[in-house]
């Protein structure tokens, strides 16, 4: 058994683990915010939502809170500089090292067994520096907004400095570190494993889910008063 092919592949296999989690705490959060503005959900059930936010407080302002610290904590391991930790660089550097336990025909060792349609395997390439090369540029062009990140989370999140530096990350420089986190897995899995991932289910679920839970406390709620008009007349 390829030792090298082995570990990447289950470096890949934790890092997409850590990353569905981390994007579905991302979507909660970025819903929470959407659920209040009227611009998005509309004036009337922005204001239906709110109410329901102010009856159960102490809940959803914890739950909001839980939502972005984790998220921003998660997705700053990946950036990490640790060489202890599970790392994009410390991943990527892995592999570079490595590179030639990667070869078309440690795939075919690795996977023995498997069926794969020989027609289809002709598109495979497998792993290259050139691919890493690309990951490093990308790395190296967001490199501040990864510097914002891992200060934001030592001063804001880890530790609760007294004299913080102020930092300001958007939702348009969180979405990029995703999106490199997102393309690192699927690089691997393609390399690795010839198959893509499905993120719908991380991406769309956690939504439904507190779309429902929203519409039915908005019920909850609107029987409860219903039921003290009727009791009290008023």
């Amino acid at each position: 058994m390829n030792k090298e092919f082995e570990t990447l592949f289950d470096y890949a296999k934790k890092l997409r683990s850590r990353y569905l989690n981390t994007l579905s705490s991302f979507r909660i959060f970025e819903r929470f915010n959407k659920l209040s503005a009227p611009n998005i959900v509309g004036k009337r059930k922005a204001e239906k939502n709110v109410k329901i936010f102010n009856v159960f407080k102490y809940f959803f302002l914890t739950t909001k809170e839980a939502s972005r610290c984790y998220f921003f904590i998660e997705l700053a391991k990946f950036f990490d500089t640790s060489k202890k930790s599970l790392t994009i660089n410390k991943v990527i550097n892995y592999a570079e090292k490595n590179i030639t336990k990667f070869t078309k025909q440690d795939f075919l060792d690795y996977h023995n067994g498997r069926q794969i349609l020989p027609e289809l395997f002709t598109q495979y390439k497998q792993l290259s520096l050139s691919d890493l090369k690309k990951v490093k540029k990308r790395l190296n062009r967001n490199k501040e907004v990864i510097k914002k990140l891992k200060v934001y989370r030592d001063k804001y999140l880890a530790h609760d400095d007294i004299k913080k530096i102020k930092i300001g990350i958007n939702v348009k420089e969180i979405k990029v570190l995703l999106n490199i986190v997102k393309s690192v897995i699927e690089l691997l899995y393609n390399k690795l494993d010839f198959s893509v991932n499905s993120y719908i289910n991380f991406e769309q679920e956690p939504i439904k889910d507190l779309d429902l839970v929203m519409k039915n406390l908005i019920k909850f709620e609107e029987q409860r008063l219903k039921e003290i008009r009727t009791k009290y007349g008023s």
